[in-house]
């Protein structure tokens, strides 16, 4: 048997043994990913609107953010509308977009029609282009591979050959084009670099060490030309006007290069991304793709660089696809090591302890507990005979490592983590761990409130509430307040103060109490103020305390419309005294609240709350499923970004409409327009989701509507002629409202019975008709009136019909709108409830109760967004419609059947039993899954549904407990609960005993396990 000494020291050799580290740079960059057909992109540029435009193997589109919309030419099937090819685009000053293809030429897309115009090539073969560049005078040059360099003069209409020798004989092969400030143009061709002045005298420059192809150009902003090779060089013109050759060589082709907002040269190689220092040229750091990395570099082989107008870079390439860099300066991310042997080859984090030995403990899900140094590098693994996992981490006044892990409170040594003490635990798992330094430990568990009285105590004691019983339910924050070192306590009962013997409830005062009991975060400030998180009414700030001694809260997140969701539970404070967590800030000098979104800083997964830390330099550690969340505080700014509002696309009578000028001309509606729909979007591209918007139709609507990015839509219908302006403002993704709205006029044109001229004549022909009818006698004029009049209302109420049906129609399926919904749910509200609240009588036309139920039923196409993407958005609308179709086909013609937005739909199936709902449900899923969707090129789709659904009223014993809002939130968390457990399927309530909305935190799956819920699910 191996002694303890010697087991000891096995255990410290191994925790001194090398671990293979992260790179030495561990805060890898990060990457966001737009889908695009095939992962291929061969060109991208923006317009001086704002929208992306990619070249890709499929052909050109256009990307507001939100969605990819194809860009072709016109044609009478899908292949002669297609691009193909596209390798070279460069925005036009006008607004336009020149377009170079493979094999079809020049094109321009001309904004004022939503069109593209080929232009042709110069010649009876089109040759591929592989560069495009438009001057100060309006010509666009044109690289070619075969015909050289051309010059498009647009107003002429004509091509025009540019001689371009080398040693006196033509280039034929024009890879690289730039227009210099100057007015001077640059090419770099198969065999080198030539510049042509303003006077068009055209001068070849010698490259050091001979010809080498040039594939890529890029002005600086200093006004200084950088080239890339296709032998993997970068050089510079210097200050003499000769090139240089940088130090550094790569392997491959420097295929683009573009500088950043921080002055940095990216190049895109086919070996990755090179980071080049702008000023002396010197390789800062080489990207290459990591599997091991979420949110890395997507590919290695980068054709495309592209800085956007608020300074984001834009990668693209073969395998890459499109990519945006998520460049934050406060927030990155840790993430696994790519050693499957190291302690922190899993991204899934769970516990940190920063040590006064200046190492930090990071404990992973899978159990092993990893060592950091200083720059987040893996420098060892604390040797555990076991890797349970841990719970949660602390450190004793001694430098002692407590830890909570399987069931047991230990006591460790912090450098062989050999066992002091241990002591067993009730109560699941653990939440936190706090040690004070008169030696107490307490433990906060998922079941009570747990102390150790001191090391040397022999058991762990349970803390009990100032009645005597034991504090019950989850406990999530235990904070020593600085001033007092007294113990504050959060809980899912509510907010504690330990008074020595007993915890005592912290009792708000009438209209100033906490939003919602349970407590998730406390933190007190550095000018002593206390700071409280919530799990639904989300972060609070104590003001004092009344006569009696009952505390007034201000309701922070509630008043900055924030609810609904926590702050973020882990709560630290900033130099700047700013309140931070992994998902939110607040700034009380600004009295300002920001969420972080993952969009824009690093995916860091699922949050993993209670652990986090903060550490001597400032940063703040948050753990996640994907990683760890490095926060630099004050490196921190809200977005000043005010992203301009574009029109994506319109629709008119539902189809889509091609305009005949550009709106900033306004948008002409020619007469005959039943209905008009304009898709609008906020250009920025960091977060679109988050995005909100508010709108109006000047001319029409009282009061502006408020709408965030999933209802991208202006829909009118029933218009008079006439003219409206549409306005439509938007915030950037963290709420700052942009001054760049969009203001659209509108002239709706008249039919020509609604012009002032046939208006003028009508009133004319009454008039000499009411002449004629008075000689035909006072009887017959009245009879003859009387038949008009009725003739004439006949066809007014047909009008308004129709006018009133397109209002509240939706125009892609012809199912109703929420328009129509909210002018109708309140009656069928009041019917249902009337079942239930008066007494019985036995009318004749009164339901029983278990036929009087409201069936609120919301239905999710399963991967639609893979739809578009493979099929393209004309298939995903063919599905859209033959979805409609499915519904009419289950429910009934009393039944309101919603377009709920995207490929949302909703159900209202009145006057039914809720013991049928499941049913139902499954009778439709199955509608939907058993027969393929067919598309009209007659290929056929397989389509699942996900759907979830509620009753009303949800609790028979008390019918208005659950109103409409709670009702439909309720079907909307069961419907993610659908997607959650494997989608295809469906998870609905039929019945509520006693529960009511504000006692049901809907944000996470615990819901369900409610049991006075009566829930059914498929499967």
């Amino acid at each position: 048997m191996i002694r303890p000494s010697l087991t000891l020291a096995l255990l410290i050799a191994l925790a001194r043994v090398p671990v293979a580290q992260a790179d030495p740079s561990a805060l890898e960059p990060q990457f966001a990913s737009v889908p695009v057909p095939r992962d291929v992109v061969g060109s991208l540029a923006q317009d001086r609107q704002g929208l992306i435009w990619i070249g890709t193997s499929d052909g050109l589109a256009r990307f507001d953010g939100y969605r990819l919309r194809p860009i072709e030419r016109e044609g009478g099937t899908p292949v002669q509308r297609n691009l193909g090819w596209v390798r070279s685009l460069a925005a036009a000053a006008d607004g336009g977009m020149w377009i170079g293809t493979e094999v079809n030429g020049l094109a321009r897309y001309e904004p004022a029609f939503d069109r593209v115009r080929m232009l042709g090539g110069g010649g009876e073969r089109h040759t591929p282009i592989r560069a495009l560049a438009e001057d100060g005078a309006g010509r666009v040059w044109v690289g070619t591979l075969g015909q050289g360099l051309l010059r498009y003069e647009a107003k002429a209409g004509r091509f025009d050959t540019e001689p371009l020798l080398v040693d006196g004989e033509p280039e034929g092969r024009v890879l690289a084009l730039a227009v210099a400030r100057d007015g001077s143009l640059w090419a770099g061709h198969w065999r080198g670099l030539a510049r042509r002045d303003t006077q068009g005298r055209w001068a070849p420059l010698a490259l050091p060490e001979g010809a080498v192809g040039i594939s890529t150009l890029l002005e600086d902003g200093n006004g200084r030309l950088w080239f890339g090779s296709m032998d993997g060089r970068v050089g510079r013109i210097g200050e003499d006007g000769q090139p240089r050759w940088l130090a550094v060589r790569f392997k491959g082709s420097v295929q683009a290069l573009a500088q950043g907002a921080d002055g940095t040269v990216w190049a895109g190689l086919t070996d990755g991304i090179a980071w080049l220092d702008g000023g002396s040229g010197a390789l800062l750091r080489q990207l290459r793709h990591n599997p091991h990395l979420p949110g890395g570099l997507a590919g290695n082989d980068v054709n495309v660089l592209l800085r956007d107008q608020a300074g984001a870079m834009w990668v693209g390439g073969y395998g890459v696809g499109l990519q945006r860099h998520r460049q934050h300066p406060a927030l990155a991310v840790r993430g696994p090591d790519a050693d499957p042997d190291s302690p922190l080859a899993s991204s899934d984090l769970r516990g940190l302890l920063p040590r006064r030995d200046g190492l930090l403990m990071v404990a992973t899900h899978s159990g092993p507990v990893a060592l950091l140094d200083a720059q987040l590098r893996t420098v060892g693994r604390w040797p555990r005979e076991a890797d349970t996992p841990v719970d949660n981490l602390a450190e004793g006044p001694d430098g002692s490592v407590w830890l909570a892990a399987n069931g047991r409170l230990e006591r460790r040594e912090p450098r062989s983590a050999r066992q002091l003490a241990s002591w067993p635990l009730e109560g699941g798992r653990a939440h936190r761990v706090l040690a004070l330094p008169d030696g107490q430990v307490w433990v906060g568990m998922q079941d009570g409130l747990y102390r150790l009285p001191s090391p040397q105590a022999a058991r762990v004691e349970r803390v009990r509430r100032a009645d005597g019983e034991p504090l019950r339910g989850g406990v999530h924050a235990l904070h020593v307040e600085p001033a007092t070192g007294r113990l504050w306590v959060g809980a899912l009962a509510g907010l504690f103060r330990w008074d020595g013997q007993r915890l005592v409830e912290v009792v708000g005062a009438p209209g100033e109490a906490l939003g919602f009991p349970a407590v998730l975060g406390l933190l007190h400030a550095r000018d002593g103020r206390l700071y409280v998180d919530t799990a639904v009414s989300g972060l609070h700030r104590l003001k004092g305390y009344d006569a009696q001694g009952r505390a007034r809260f201000e309701r922070i997140s509630e008043r900055l419309g924030a609810p609904g969701r926590p702050f973020g539970v882990n709560l630290h404070e900033d130099a700047h005294g700013r309140i931070w967590s992994q998902q939110s800030v607040y700034d009380p000098a600004a009295d300002r609240l920001d969420e972080l979104s993952g969009a824009e800083g690093p995916p860091m997964g699922t949050p993993r709350f209670f652990a986090d830390t903060a550490l001597p330099d400032g940063r703040l550690l948050f753990c996640g499923s994907r990683g760890l969340l490095v926060v630099e505080p004050l490196a921190f700014m809200p977005s000043r970004y005010a992203p301009p509002v574009v029109v994506s696309s319109l629709r008119r009578n539902g189809q889509p409409f091609q305009p005949e000028q550009e709106f900033a001309r306004g948008l002409k509606l020619p007469a005959g327009t039943r209905s008009f729909a304009v898709e609008f979007a906020a250009l920025d591209y960091t977060d679109p989701a988050r995005l909100r918007y508010m709108l109006r139709l000047d001319g029409w609507d009282q009061e502006w509507t408020f709408t965030d990015a999933s209802a991208r839509f202006a829909t009118y219908g029933g218009l008079a002629p006439g003219h409206y302006r549409l306005e439509v403002y938007a915030t950037n993704h963290h709420g700052m409202w942009s001054d760049r709205p969009l203001w659209l006029d509108i002239e709706l044109l008249p039919a020509w019975w609604q012009t002032r001229w046939a208006q003028a004549g009508g009133v004319l022909a009454g008039l000499t008709l009411l002449w004629a009818l008075l000689r035909w006698g006072v009887a017959r004029r009245t009879a003859q009136l009387r038949r008009r009049e009725a003739a004439l209302q006949a066809l007014v109420d047909q009008r308004t019909a129709e006018l009133r049906e397109a209002s509240t129609t939706d125009p892609l399926t012809g199912l109703r709108n929420r328009r129509y919904l909210d002018s109708r749910v309140a009656s069928d509200l009041q019917l249902s409830l009337r079942h239930y609240t008066e007494p019985r009588r036995g009318a004749a036309d009164r339901h029983p109760d278990d036929e009087a139920d409201l069936l609120v039923m919301l239905m999710d196409i399963d991967h639609f967004k893979r739809i578009n993407d493979r099929h393209g958005h004309a298939a995903g609308d063919q599905v859209l419609v033959e979805f409609a179709q499915r519904l009419r086909a289950v429910f009934r013609e009393s039944d309101v059947l919603v377009r709920w937005g995207g490929e949302e739909f909703l159900a209202l199936a009145r006057g039914g039993a809720r013991s049928g709902a499941a049913e139902l449900a499954a009778r439709f899923g199955a509608t939907v899954r058993e027969r393929p969707f067919t598309l009209a090129d007659g290929r056929t789709l397989p389509v699942t549904v996900s759907i979830g659904f509620a009753v009303f009223p949800l609790d028979p014993q008390a019918p208005r407990a659950w109103d409409w809002d709670a009702t439909l939130s309720l079907a909307d968390a069961a419907l993610y609960a659908a997607k959650e457990q494997g989608r295809d399927g469906y998870v609905g309530v039929v019945g509520a005993d006693g529960v009511r909305p504000e006692g049901l935190c809907l944000d996470d799956a615990g819901w369900l396990a409610e049991p006075r819920l009566r829930v059914r699910r498929s499967g």
